[in-house]
């Protein structure tokens, strides 16, 4: 970065003697320190890392611009997929209603026209709220302090009434009774992920589906572990997991329910990592702080794998 350049001039001031007018020191004051290039030409200043406050600012900045740009990208990119779906599922909703019309038809039959609307109904729910959900600020979202168990609780009685939820044994353990700071509608949606994702894995296990959620509390932090026994996660898509648009064998997903679980999660001090998975039993993991103003590392100082 180049700051200043003075030449010598005709009457034969010095560059030295100019600079040794601008690096005096004030008062308390650490001198300023130039940077010379050859044939003695001053090309910076530094004060106490004032060039590399800026430089790291600007790698800031750049680094915020790239992240902002890939997630506007990627919002196009779920907006074009989410429209080609919902075509698909307003086409058959209009398909049954208009078979609804027939007052011949059998009772057993209008209601599974019924259940075919309600499913694509919620099908295009589910899309809109992952496109609002993946697009939305943190800055929108107030926190406030109460008990994390009211939330779980809410997330797992959504997921029951989900077409995916049915027919799939969800049992909860003992939930930590400790407040946090939170967001619950984000923290309710990154769980309600965590746990529809188990249900959509178990429904394929060679025995009765079964999804497991458990929480602990260990000192300033709260864990959530979600498990299924469904196949597992393929090894090929592990390490891209929590990327978005990556899914595991799921031809109607969206691909973005880890993504946004792990980003929540990651709003609340903590994080989303894959603890295992191999056949019959896939468990992921929530973490949070209690207190907002904590950090993921704070709490965790040797830091934490995310595979």
């Amino acid at each position: 970065m180049k700051l200043l350049e003075f030449q010598p001039s005709a009457t034969g001031t010095s560059s030295d003697s100019i600079a040794d007018s601008f690096i005096k020191p004030h008062s308390g004051d650490s001198p300023l320190i130039p940077e010379t290039a050859d044939r003695g030409k001053i090309i910076a200043f530094e004060k106490g890392g004032v060039s590399a406050d800026l430089r790291n600012g600007a790698q800031r900045s750049q680094h915020s611009y790239v992240t902002e740009a890939g997630r506007m990208s990627a919002i196009g990119r779920m907006v074009c997929a989410i429209s080609h779906d919902m075509r698909h599922s307003l086409t058959a909703i209009y398909a049954n209603a208009e078979m609804l019309e027939n007052h011949k038809i059998r009772a057993s039959v209008r209601a599974d026209l019924l259940l075919e609307i309600q499913d694509a109904v919620l099908a295009m729910t589910d899309r809109l709220n992952s496109l609002l959900q993946f697009g939305r600020s943190e800055r929108n979202n107030p926190f406030v302090r109460q008990r994390v168990a009211a939330v779980l609780e809410k997330a797992v009685a959504a997921v029951e009434f989900h077409p995916d939820g049915r027919n799939v044994e969800i049992t909860v353990g003992t939930l930590p009774l400790a407040e946090a700071d939170i967001n619950p509608w984000s923290l309710q949606s990154a769980v309600y992920n965590l746990v529809l994702n188990g249900c959509q894995a178990a429904r394929h296990s060679t025995r009765a589906p079964r999804v497991e959620v458990r929480g602990a509390e260990v000192d300033e932090r709260i864990y959530v572990t979600v498990l299924d026994n469904g196949p597992g996660i393929p090894a090929s898509v592990r390490r891209t997991l929590f990327n978005p648009f990556v899914t595991a064998g799921k031809p109607n997903g969206t691909g973005l329910g880890l993504t946004i679980a792990r980003r929540i999660a990651e709003e609340h001090g903590g994080s989303v990592c894959l603890d295992e998975s191999h056949r019959e039993m896939t468990a992921f993991t929530l973490s949070l702080t209690k207190t907002r103003s904590l950090s993921f590392e704070d709490t965790n100082p040797k830091g934490a794998t995310n595979e």
